[in-house]
């Protein structure tokens, strides 16, 4: 092999390994508007909780454009109501409604429907733009999504059953050893959350064992 053959080989490889990291690193249009608009939800939700109704007719668009359901203020404001009906997960799917995910992500009121979902994307739908694994398996990335039990509830990756009580959030930052994730419903409103990363840049938190992964790059 020549000099130049060798120059040339090396140079391929130098480039496919940058292009690699540009893909892992770098946001899509779509990922840029999820971060972005889970960052300006926490915003409108500094002073308030959902008692108030201001805040609730910001949790009646999560209901109506996130998963289709149309309630009234009265009724989001009603304490039987909020006992009874979380709306994180309504949140999740109207961040990636308002981002334009279109028909790429499958929307729901439960947390567990879109975890099934994605999960059966990972193993028999390819092309899929959503697809679930183990936090143990992929490494997160900013507009992914972190799924953990709550309420005594027992799941796991590839063992999870709709209607199971769980919660997601959305990850906006990615530091060496931590993420920021924004979160529906957590005391009562959208706030951030601090997760732990383990020294190889895996989620480390208890009770966290989905990470859902956002492969959509293009919107309009």
């Amino acid at each position: 092999m020549n000099k130049k053959t060798t120059y040339y080989i090396l140079s391929v490889a130098i480039i496919s390994v940058g292009i690699i990291y540009w893909l892992k690193t770098k946001l899509s249009k779509f990922q840029r508007k999820v971060v972005n608009q889970s960052n300006l939800e926490v915003d409108k939700w500094i002073p308030y909780t959902e008692i108030d109704t201001e805040t609730a007719i910001i949790v009646k668009d999560y209901w109506n454009r996130g998963v289709g359901l149309n309630y009234s203020v009265n009724q989001i404001l009603s304490a039987d109501f909020q006992d009874n009906n979380a709306w994180s997960a309504a949140f999740v799917s109207w961040v990636m409604s308002v981002s334009g995910a279109g028909d790429s992500f499958p929307y729901s009121a439960t947390h567990s429907k879109y975890i099934i979902e994605t999960t059966n994307n990972r193993y028999n739908k390819p092309e899929a733009k959503f697809k679930a694994y183990d936090t143990k398996e992929k490494k997160p990335k900013a507009s992914d999504i972190v799924c953990k039990t709550r309420s005594g509830t027992i799941a796991s990756y590839g063992d999870v059953q709709q209607g199971d009580l769980l919660h997601c959030d959305i990850i906006t930052q990615v530091d060496k050893d931590k993420v920021i994730a924004v979160g529906g419903n957590l005391d009562n409103k959208v706030k951030k959350v601090e997760l732990t990363l383990d020294s190889n840049g895996y989620i480390n938190e208890p009770n966290y064992f989905v990470l859902i992964k956002n492969k959509l790059w293009w919107v309009n």
